[in-house]
């Protein structure tokens, strides 16, 4: 629900609820002024508190992003330095491996060529 939609809905409530109060009361012309007043004083405090109360909600809004697009971005460096140090951890492992596959590929050219090589 948007705040345009609870202004909105809490004025006409308002309105329906001042105008149902004023027919059907039985009370003089300075009575039912009196109640007016009233009922527009209430109004007023009322419409000021859920300003107030709308403008802190937006600050604490505001708040959160801000706090959740800093914690994004430390949780965003982190990850990439782990990831980093990984790969700065896996290279020497990898470089044997490779280094072991090439020797593995040698072998088995040497094998493949002693296989063709005529029988004396």
């Amino acid at each position: 629900m948007n705040g345009k939609s609870l202004f909105y809905g809490f004025i006409t409530g308002s309105v329906i609820g001042g105008t149902i109060a004023l027919l059907s009361t039985p009370k003089s012309g300075n009575e039912v002024q009196q109640l007016v007043v009233s009922n527009v004083n209430n109004l007023m405090t009322s419409l000021t508190n859920v300003r107030e109360k709308t403008v802190q909600l937006r600050n604490q809004v505001e708040s959160v992003a801000k706090d959740g697009a800093s914690t994004f971005k430390t949780v965003t460096s982190d990850v990439k330095n782990s990831i980093n140090e990984w790969k700065k951890d896996v290279e020497p492992t990898m470089n044997d491996i490779q280094k072991s596959i090439q020797e593995l590929h040698e072998t088995i050219d040497q094998l493949e060529k002693e296989i063709k090589r005529p029988l004396t």
